[in-house]
């Protein structure tokens, strides 16, 4: 079967102002790809454990040797096609990255097949958004959120050192903010395999 482009949208969830990502993706891409590329396009490293839901069913990397098994059902989402599992328009699912902070971002399939011609080299690709992403360990959408008003106001507690940490980790919020959105640089981003 020849592959085509798909077009996505996604959010990062609990949080506002809205974070979210219009994308699209190659039909051929796997399961595994996908959620890399939803990492990627909101700031997440890939350094913890993560897992999609879809249509009642979940799936994730398997876990290393000599740690212990999932404790429900989880299906390896290696080689799995997300044509396979978002067959028309309005299916959605959710990754869940990092299993202390626990970001969830929540996926819907907007268009099965785009009508435009797009070379398989231009893809994945963002087309808009809005807003930065995450903060890698920063706990999660409270953490976010503290970092929003520590920007807005100066007025959180230890906001000198968490400028600090925040200059080491990711200068550009100190810049420019949480809205900060460089739609150039997040495709490029996506180009490369590796987080």
């Amino acid at each position: 079967m020849t592959a085509y482009t798909m077009q996505f949208v996604a959010e990062l969830k609990d949080y506002r102002p809205r974070i979210w990502r219009r994308f699209q993706i190659s039909s051929s891409a796997d399961l595994e790809d996908f959620c890399y590329t939803l990492m990627r396009m909101f700031h997440m490293l890939g350094c913890h454990l993560f897992e999609f839901s879809i249509k009642g069913n979940r799936y994730a990397l398997p876990l290393p040797d000599g740690l212990d098994d999932w404790s429900e059902p989880i299906k390896n989402l290696h080689g799995v096609a997300i044509n396979k599992l978002f067959k028309k328009e309005g299916d959605s699912g959710e990754l869940w990255y990092d299993f202390g902070d626990c970001w969830y971002v929540a996926v819907k399939l907007e268009k099965l097949k785009v009508t435009e011609v797009i070379s398989a080299d231009e893809l994945p690709r963002i087309i808009k958004g809005k807003g930065f992403g995450i903060v890698e360990d920063c706990g999660g959408i409270w953490g976010l959120e503290e970092i929003a008003e520590g920007l807005k106001t100066g007025n959180v507690e230890d906001w000198e050192d968490l400028k600090r940490w925040l200059d080491d980790i990711c200068p550009d919020i100190l810049e420019h903010g949480l809205d900060f959105f460089d739609i150039d640089e997040l495709n490029v981003a996506l180009k490369k395999k590796a987080l």
